[in-house]
């Protein structure tokens, strides 16, 4: 997320004809706080940059105590109609351009939050995949319950070697663990951990998270491929649950 923009720029990331007004407001104090939860913003500074023909509605003081009930933004107790984004609205700002998708491109389609890969589009299904680590800022964590070495060259090769990177897995097969052992050398933020109860598989990108159908090394190898991408509530939730299994997994 760019928040150097100008606002009309930056709004043009976002799907705002499907956007509320509270979400509307959030997205203005976050551009004019620059994306820091540090920040405080105020009232009349957002209404001062409100553009109805950008927005496509009139301001209205009720969008900052909607959004206070969100939880996107925190009161000042210091100075009155002043305010900071949290950084849960931040996240929401994140996952909304991602979670509007609606496209059909070949062997792929994506309508808001689901997303579906037909059979045998191994590759689409890859590719996806890499698309959106490939774009990661902060971290990536993975969890799959049956993984082997393909996952290294065919997904994981692409995420920036500057980027924490986990990987929970339940069962190895090939060479996996010879594989992730010299993967480790050369993108020394990568750790994996094996929990043997572990049956679902989930991907966290920084703001987003994923839930996926198959097991990564076999999706839309024999059947379609799901994949389920959350919102900014369900990714924090999602996050919990990840960081739970990796504490009770047994590291490498």
């Amino acid at each position: 997320m760019d928040y150097k923009l100008n606002p009309k720029a930056f709004l043009k990331k976002f799907p705002l004809a499907k956007m509320s007004g509270h979400q509307k407001f959030v997205t203005l104090a976050a551009l004019l706080s620059r994306g820091k939860v540090d920040s405080e913003v105020t009232t009349n500074a957002v209404a001062a940059q409100w553009r109805k023909s950008v927005l496509g509605v009139h301001y209205n003081p009720a969008f900052y105590d909607r959004a206070q009930q969100e939880g996107w933004v925190d009161p000042s107790p210091d100075r009155r109609a002043a305010f900071v984004v949290t950084q849960a609205g931040l996240d929401h700002l994140s996952a909304l351009p991602i979670l509007d998708k609606e496209l059909s491109q070949g062997e792929l389609k994506q309508a808001g939050r689901l997303i579906i890969v037909n059979r045998k589009a191994t590759h689409t299904f890859d590719k996806f995949l890499r698309g959106i680590l490939a774009d990661a800022k902060t971290h990536v964590c993975v969890a799959d319950s049956w993984v082997d070495d393909t996952i290294f060259d065919n997904v994981l090769d692409v995420i920036p070697k500057s980027i924490p990177v986990k990987l929970i897995y339940s069962q190895a097969r090939g060479s996996f663990e010879q594989r992730a052992k010299r993967f480790a050398t050369e993108y020394q933020r990568f750790a994996w951990r094996r929990y043997k109860a572990l049956h679902d598989r989930v991907v966290i990108i920084d703001d987003v998270g994923y839930i996926l159908g198959p097991s990564i090394k076999d999706a839309a190898s024999n059947s379609p491929a799901l994949i389920v991408a959350v919102d900014a509530k369900e990714k924090r939730l999602l996050s919990s649950f990840f960081d739970e299994l990796w504490s009770k997994a047994k590291g490498n």
